[in-house]
């Protein structure tokens, strides 16, 4: 039997750094989707393989967290009491692992539901979101789970990780997304946020809170089905992702470009920064260069049984 899970990837709309914090955020689903496809084994036997990142071979008693596969390896980890057996797993993606969109918190909300869906346990949305930050948290310490969240459900998703909460809209609104050319492992970023602010943790602080405030009130505003107020306020939080020091000039060039469309109600960085991606409200026209083509969608993580 062949279990096939696949899980969108997702871009932030608001409540960067903020919802690492227990602030609230914004996310939504992309469609562009990681599958993962298992197969159990009758032996011990642990294979992984991607046509674009290679093949992993390890026994189930030996499981350790390495890379290209650490996500996958990370989920495997965190079900490891449950695997009587070995299993075979193929990966395939519409999403370059350079780019981001959520490619990480995709494979390992794909990878827990189909091992889940192996064991015939039925697993909560809320669960299944707890048990991803666990181990993206395991593989690179830090993460809020709001990717997860988007990957889980699909759509727009206002998200909590401090207490939990994650709200699916019924809505979703036309995006246009850019890419830089390049990207700083978030890890990477965070850190540097860190020290930037080591001793000035009060601004930092009140910047957190102030970004955490523009998701509250975009959580409203998509209740009401405001765009426009929803695009102003993505425009005004990018002011604090620009304080944080997250910004720089390539990516200032593609949200220029991005705010001289008249069908952009608002734009900003969209993650933690220093490159991947921007992200505007509305629809552009196809002449810019650089353009991602990407949709958001409803469809959350999903597996069957083959």
């Amino acid at each position: 039997m062949l279990f096939k899970a696949s899980a969108p990837g997702s871009l932030m709309l608001l409540g960067e750094y903020a919802v690492l914090h227990g602030k609230q955020a914004i996310v939504c689903a992309v469609n562009k989707r990681i599958t993962v496809s298992l197969t159990p084994r009758a032996d011990q036997q642990i294979t992984i393989h991607s046509p674009t990142i290679g093949s992993y071979t390890t026994q189930l008693q030996q499981l350790t967290i390495e890379k290209p596969f650490q996500f996958v390896l990370g989920a495997l980890k965190h079900c490891q009491s449950k695997l009587r057996q070995g299993c075979d797993i193929h990966i395939t993606s519409d999403i370059s692992d350079q780019m981001g969109l959520g490619s990480s918190a995709a494979v390992t909300v794909a990878t827990l539901l189909a091992l889940t869906t192996w064991f015939n346990m039925k697993t909560a949305p809320l669960d299944l979101i707890r048990q991803g930050r666990h181990v993206v948290h395991q593989v690179q310490g830090v993460g809020s789970g709001a990717d997860i969240a988007a990957s889980v459900y699909g759509g727009m998703v206002g998200y909590q990780c401090q207490p939990m909460y994650a709200e699916k809209f019924s809505v979703t609104h036309p995006i246009t997304v850019m890419y830089a050319g390049f990207k700083t492992p978030t890890v990477d970023v965070i850190k540097q946020v860190h020290d930037r602010f080591a001793h000035h943790s009060n601004i930092f602080q009140h910047i957190c809170h102030s970004i955490g405030q523009c998701a509250t009130d975009g959580i409203y505003a998509i209740r009401k089905k405001d765009w426009g107020r929803l695009g102003e306020i993505m425009s005004i939080q990018q002011g604090m992702l620009e304080a944080l020091g997250v910004s720089m000039p390539a990516l200032r060039i593609l949200l220029d470009h991005l705010r001289s469309e008249a069908g952009i109600l608002g734009a900003k960085i969209s993650g933690s920064g220093l490159g991947d991606c921007v992200v505007g409200l509305g629809s552009a026209s196809h002449q810019l260069t650089q353009l991602i083509p990407i949709e958001m969608t409803s469809h959350g993580a999903q597996c069957e049984k083959i």
